[in-house]
């Protein structure tokens, strides 16, 4: 049986205190370029992965009608409303939420790192 890596749903809370979850994917980026007119290759050229705040966004509620989607519930808001109840914390939050998600790559609990053994030899 292959085994398909799922990560755990995340989310971000609004001012208003729904929490929203946050999806990522093909259908958030198909929204993304229905509404932008922007492609998966323009995405890819931004400097640094960087984005004006405007397209980070639209980047954001297709993400969270996607997320709320993949939960069974409508999101309700237009993206201006949607951004009205994002606070700075909920932007850092998404910032976080997208970069993982878009490195395709989920973090495993990993050992806390050990200094390397340096064997000393006596001089005689």
């Amino acid at each position: 049986m292959e085994h398909i890596l799922r990560m755990k749903p995340e989310y971000i809370t609004l001012s208003d205190g729904r929490r929203v979850r946050i999806e990522w994917n093909m259908n958030a980026l198909g929204e993304f370029t229905s509404l932008t007119g922007k492609e998966m290759a323009d995405m890819l050229n931004m400097k640094e992965g960087r984005a004006d705040i405007k397209t980070l966004r639209i980047i954001a509620w297709c993400a969270a009608m996607e997320g709320e989607a993949a939960d069974g519930k409508s999101l309700g808001l237009n993206e201006i409303e949607f951004g009205r109840l994002m606070t700075m914390h909920s932007i850092v939050e998404f910032s976080g939420i997208l970069a993982k998600q878009s490195s395709g790559a989920e973090k495993k609990n990993q050992a806390p790192r050990r200094f390397p053994l340096i064997h000393f030899r006596k001089t005689v």
